[in-house]
């Protein structure tokens, strides 16, 4: 079983979101994978966040951003709402690998920040991304895609499904719903850009293929490519194979 149910999120002590988005189902799967093998966390619950799913329960009904890389651009900040603000959420890109325990990521959880995240600050060296898709640049870019929700501090309350549904897609990935001290800080591989940061001998906590995982053509052999390779075959038992695996 990769993930569990959305109804699952009030019975956990633990529960990590993943954005879902059809065209990366391989990589959704894989990140569940790479979580729940290196855990004995009891109680641990994945959880994708799938557009066509709240849509169908009235939970969310947005259109898709348009200038958006995927389905989940936005509905990421759903998070809060879901878990009826309460508890911690760890949110993740579904083109992300969890390389040690997801424990060391909840232990980072500190009560007194709003959400918790990798504060980037780079310009992207490529204007396209995923299959040739634009790369955006705006400030506090990729900030959103690796977050620890503290839904217990008063002001995430501010994240309310209206706001979601309803402010610019800039004031959500800048967190401009919340005050800038009530963003906490993560080390910086807790969402390590591939592609945009140089490679390290050692594997970061979490390898996020930016700018495309391997399904890509153009990224099959991009950084880290041989460990996401190994993490394709654990996760569905056979090697990954670029001329029925690409796209």
């Amino acid at each position: 079983m990769f993930f569990d149910k959305l109804k699952d999120a009030s019975t956990s002590d633990y529960v990590v979101w993943i954005g879902y988005d059809p065209l990366e189902d391989s990589c959704a799967k894989m990140l569940a994978n790479s979580i729940r093998k290196r855990t004995n966390l009891k109680n641990l619950k994945i959880i994708p966040i799938i557009r066509d799913q709240l849509l169908a329960y009235d939970i969310f009904r947005r259109p898709i951003d348009p200038n958006g890389s995927t389905q989940f651009s936005l509905t990421r900040f759903m998070v809060p709402y879901l878990m009826n603000y309460s508890g911690t959420g760890i949110f993740l890109d579904c083109d992300m690998l969890i390389t040690r325990d997801i424990k060391e990521f909840f232990d980072m959880s500190d009560e007194s920040y709003a959400v918790q995240c990798v504060k980037h600050d780079y310009i992207p060296k490529s204007n396209a991304k995923m299959g040739g898709k634009p790369q955006s640049i705006y400030p506090r870019k990729n900030w959103s895609s690796s977050v620890i929700y503290n839904c217990n501090h008063p002001s995430i309350k501010k994240l309310s499904r209206e706001i979601v549904e309803r402010k610019s897609p800039k004031f959500l990935h800048r967190f401009e719903w919340i005050n800038d001290n009530e963003i906490g800080e993560l080390p910086i591989e807790f969402n390590f850009l591939v592609g945009e940061y140089a490679m390290t001998e050692k594997l970061p906590y979490n390898i996020h293929h930016t700018l495309g995982p391997p399904i890509y053509k153009e990224c099959v052999n991009c950084d880290y490519s041989v460990f996401w390779k190994s993490e394709f075959k654990d996760t569905f038992k056979r090697e990954f194979d670029e001329n029925i695996d690409c796209i």
